[in-house]
C-alpha cells in the first residue's frame, strides 16, 4: 500500500506539489491566526499584572461633584471613608493584606522644613504659590509645613515597593507600631536638623480650635530617589513627608473613625473585578457615594483594542480552517475520482479497502 502511495506521488508530481502548497500555506495561516490570539491575550494579562494587585477604597469625587451646587465649597458636600467601612471589605475572599491612610499635616517649633528653594510672602516655594495653598486635602486637613502619611503599615505603599523611595537607615513601620508615636522621615529632613534614628521631635497642629501636640520618635529614615516627586507645581515637599502610624494622624484630624482612604492587596490581580463585585454584595457601602479604584484606566483604555484584535484572530481562525478544510476536501475527492479504475484494479487483486 505504501508503495503504491509512492509511485501514486510521483506519477502525479504536479497535484502533489500543489496539494503540499495548499497544505502549507492553510498550517500557515492558522498559525499566524493561533500567534496573534496568544499575543492578544498575553498582552491583556501583561497589563493587568503591570497595574498591580491593589483595590483602593476612597470618595467618588465624580458623583460628588455633580451633588456640588454651583458656588458651593467642596468640603460642604463632602464624605469621608470610615474604618466601619473599610472593616467590611478586609477580611472578604482575595484580600491579603490592607492599609488604612490618613493625609494631613503639622507644623513644628523643634525642627524645620526643608525649603525648596529661597521663599518669600509673594511667591511662595518655587514660585508656584505659598506652601498652604497646597495643603493636605478639601476635607478639614490641617495646612502645615509637614505632610503626615499615616498608615497602618509601610509594607504596601508604592514610593517603597517600586523603589521611588529607599530606606536609607532603620526600619519601615509595620503593623506592631500600632498606637505608637514611631515615625520614618527623610534624609534630607534629618541631615538639616542633625536626626537619626531613636531621636524625637515634636509636631503640633490645630484641631477644633485646640493645639494637638505629638512626641515622635524616629525609627527609620528613607530616601527619595524617583526625580519626579522632586516636587512641582501642586505638589508637596516631598523632603517633608513624615510617615506615621494611622493614630498620629487620627490625633491630627481630632477624629478616629475617618480615614482618608483603604487599601487591599488581593492575592492576584485577574480577580480585581471579583473581588469588587464581591464587595458591592457583602458590604454596606454606597458605591454611589464611594468607590472602589483598582487603577485600572490602562487597562480599560487598551482593553477594547485588545479583545477586538482577539475576536479578530478567532473569525479568522474559523474561516481559514472552514476554507481550508474545504478545498482540501475538493482536492482529495477529484484525485480519488481519477483513481477509479485504479482502485478497481487494486480491488479485484486482493488489496484491502482501507
Amino acid at each position: 500500500m505504501l508503495k503504491n502511495a509512492l509511485r501514486s506521488i510521483k506519477k502525479n508530481i504536479g497535484k502533489t506539489l500543489l496539494l503540499f502548497v495548499i497544505m502549507t500555506v492553510i498550517a500557515n495561516l492558522i498559525i499566524a491566526g493561533l500567534s496573534i490570539q496568544s499575543a492578544s491575550k498575553k498582552s491583556m494579562d501583561e497589563i493587568r499584572s503591570s497595574l498591580g494587585n491593589d483595590v483602593t477604597l476612597t470618595i467618588n469625587m465624580k458623583n460628588m461633584m455633580k451633588q456640588r451646587e454651583r458656588g458651593q465649597a467642596i468640603s460642604e458636600v463632602a464624605t469621608n471613608v470610615t474604618i466601619e467601612m473599610a472593616n467590611q471589605l478586609k477580611d472578604l475572599k482575595y484580600v491579603e493584606n490592607y492599609n488604612y491612610s490618613i493625609s494631613t499635616s503639622a507644623n513644628s517649633d523643634t525642627i524645620s522644613k526643608v525649603e525648596l528653594t529661597a521663599t518669600d510672602d509673594s511667591q511662595g516655594t518655587m514660585g508656584f504659590g505659598k506652601p498652604e495653598d497646597f495643603g493636605s486635602g478639601i476635607f478639614g486637613g490641617n495646612d502645615g509645613d509637614f505632610s503626615i502619611s499615616a498608615n497602618t503599615t509601610m509594607a504596601y505603599l508604592e514610593a517603597f515597593s517600586e523603589a521611588k523611595s529607599n530606606l536609607s537607615e532603620g526600619r519601615l513601620l509595620s503593623a506592631t507600631d500600632a498606637d505608637t508615636n514611631n515615625c520614618v522621615i527623610e534624609t534630607t529632613l534629618a541631615d538639616d536638623n542633625d536626626l537619626s534614628v531613636g531621636d524625637t521631635f515634636i509636631l503640633t497642629a490645630t484641631v477644633n480650635n485646640e493645639t494637638v501636640e505629638q512626641e515622635l520618635k524616629i525609627v527609620g529614615i528613607y530616601e527619595v530617589t524617583d526625580s519626579q516627586q522632586m516636587g512641582g507645581p501642586g505638589q508637596n515637599n516631598p523632603f517633608n513627608t513624615i510617615y506615621t502610624d494611622i493614630s498620629i494622624g487620627q490625633a491630627f484630624l481630632g477624629n478616629k473613625s475617618n480615614i482618608t482612604s483603604a487599601t487591599y492587596y488581593l492575592d492576584d490581580p485577574e480577580n480585581l473585578e471579583a473581588f469588587q463585585e464581591l464587595a458591592k454584595e457583602k458590604s454596606n457601602i454606597d458605591f454611589e457615594t464611594y468607590a472602589l479604584d483598582a487603577n485600572d484606566r490602562l487597562y480599560q483604555q487598551n482593553i477594547n483594542s485588545l479583545e477586538n484584535t482577539q475576536s479578530f484572530s478567532t473569525m479568522f481562525l474559523i474561516v481559514v480552517i472552514g476554507a481550508g478544510s474545504a478545498v482540501l476536501c475538493l482536492v482529495l475527492i477529484l484525485t480519488i475520482r481519477n483513481r477509479y479504475y485504479e482502485i478497481g484494479l487494486f480491488l479485484s487483486l486482493g488489496q484491502s479497502k482501507f
